[in-house]
């Protein structure tokens, strides 16, 4: 069990570092350490990984969109080069048809390209105002767009990361039923909240505690959003009662919380060398004076534990005597929520998003290089 965040939060705050020392302490611990990270998909052993088709032709369809949308012609490239989010959609749902492809994989784009505008490094990192507004003007669209009247017609004068959802959005919309596109709107109301808010935590003049880290960190995570549009992928609708059940509440949580925990080791190098350091390996190292090896130690135990957890409480669903179809939906609801784990891991080895190939062996255990390139 975690310990009380409360506490330990203002613990943190009353060391006698200076917020730099405190930085600089940490990056210099960690500097040039190489740390070899068993294969994570090998923890979630009964979990096994599986590809949707239509990646080449679903990408050719990609390179035809992003000319049409407004983001910089940079941030396009860098993406498309090291992210393969066709990819990372047919790992996510590996049984879509041919035509759902494209709108969950430009949900994808967008949702990277939005958050690295506020993540380390974006145009917005240190803007708190920015921050706000740009939340605030994707929340109105989010509205616009799922709310029970449409509108789907952007706005003048909208970023581009705001302006190319309307349409994608639209999309979506056309493809769930109304239990499903109530859930996705607060979903995602939820999901850009929690970026806002991380954006003002890492402006702060600490380090958070770990635990701290770990809980908004899995408030914030888009992985929520995804399993609904699983919904949509797969073309049924979960009932409100089966999803609000303890069983799944607890493996939507804990599948989210499995995929912050292996977020944060697979983006660990690349983290590190942008200067981000609240990632929850270095956190660890910082609140407990761990070794950087411990610190990713203790996180792949909290991938063993969080797994455990999640895989208990599919004893308790809640199961129909007669309804096959109903036990057929919540079985792929479920294999959703834990493909947003088994594919975002197994993308991550796919790309070079966070590490280059050359750094995974045949074992796909993977090399983690702490040092500046």
């Amino acid at each position: 069990m975690a310990p009380d965040i409360d506490r330990l939060w203002s613990s943190t705050t009353d060391v006698v570092t200076s917020p730099n020392d405190e930085r600089k302490n940490l990056i210099k611990r960690a500097l040039n350490q190489k740390v070899l990270v068993p294969n994570i998909l090998s923890l979630m052993p009964a979990w096994l990984s599986e590809i949707q088709p239509d990646i080449d032709e679903t990408n050719q369809e990609i390179d035809e969109w992003l000319p049409t949308i407004h983001v910089s012609e940079k941030k396009k490239a860098k993406h498309r080069s090291r992210g393969n989010y066709a990819f990372l959609t047919a790992v996510y749902y590996p049984h879509c048809k041919k035509d759902k492809m494209l709108p969950l994989t430009k949900f994808l784009y967008w949702i990277f390209f939005w958050d690295d505008e506020i993540d380390t490094g974006g145009e917005l990192t240190e803007d708190r105002e920015g921050t706000l507004r740009c939340c605030n003007e994707t929340n109105e669209c989010i509205d616009d767009c799922l709310g029970p009247n449409p509108i789907f017609t952007p706005p003048p004068n909208l970023r581009g990361t705001v302006e190319m959802l309307y349409p994608i959005l639209r999309d979506l919309r056309a493809g769930l039923g109304l239990v499903s596109l109530e859930r996705l709107r607060l979903e995602l109301h939820d999901y850009v909240n929690g970026v806002g808010k991380q954006q003002q935590v890492r402006q702060g003049a600490r380090l958070p505690n770990p635990w701290y880290h770990f809980q908004i960190r899995s408030d914030d995570v888009g992985v929520i959003p995804s399993i609904t549009q699983n919904e949509y992928a797969m073309e049924f609708e979960l009932p409100e009662s089966i999803r609000r059940h303890e069983a799944m509440e607890v493996i939507v949580q804990e599948c989210t919380k499995l995929t912050v925990l292996l977020n944060d080791v697979l983006s660990l190098q690349k983290e590190f060398r942008v200067s981000q350091l609240e990632n929850l390996c270095l956190l660890f190292m910082n609140t407990y004076n761990l070794t950087l090896h411990d610190a990713i130690n203790k996180v792949l135990g909290l991938i063993r534990e969080h797994y455990a957890i999640c895989v208990a409480a599919e004893e308790r669903l809640p199961w129909s005597e007669n309804d096959e179809k109903l036990n057929a939906d919540i079985r792929e609801y479920v294999r959703g929520c834990q493909r947003l784990a088994t594919g975002t891991a197994y993308w991550s080895y796919s790309c070079e998003r966070y590490f280059k190939k050359t750094q995974v062996n045949h074992r796909m255990d993977v090399l983690l290089d702490l040092s500046y390139e």
